[in-house]
């Protein structure tokens, strides 16, 4: 039942019209190298900002807001840790820890327990 509800919510978030990036967001990712239009950048998009704790205080991060502050290597470590943590919610025992480029800043609080049962099982 939870894999069906789970294929349930991805085909509906899939299916959901996807949101624009600014043109000044897609002229910083291509500055930090990263192509707007790839899948990993338009899933993050998709999925919008990450709310999460920061040093004990709660923070909103998005490709917006990295891209207002000028975080290139931010912004590359979002779209990385986005992608991680899709992939691992997708097939936990088939999904390797990232070698580099990888933040755990950039998930939320439950999606860090799920990463650090990936590194201390």
């Amino acid at each position: 039942m939870k894999s069906l509800i789970f294929f349930v919510a991805v085909f509906a978030a899939l299916a959901a019209p996807a949101r624009a990036l600014t043109p000044e967001t897609e002229a910083f990712l291509r500055k930090a190298g990263l192509d707007p239009a790839s899948p990993a950048v338009r899933q993050a998009e998709a999925e919008g900002p990450v709310s999460t704790v920061y040093q004990g205080d709660e923070k909103e991060f998005s490709l917006d807001s990295l891209a207002r502050d000028g975080a290139k290597n931010g912004i590359k470590a979002f779209v990385a840790a986005r992608d991680f943590i899709r992939r691992l919610k997708a097939n936990f025992a088939g999904t390797p820890i990232p070698p580099a480029g990888y933040d755990g800043l950039y998930l939320t609080v439950e999606e860090r327990k799920l990463a650090l049962k990936k590194v201390f099982p």
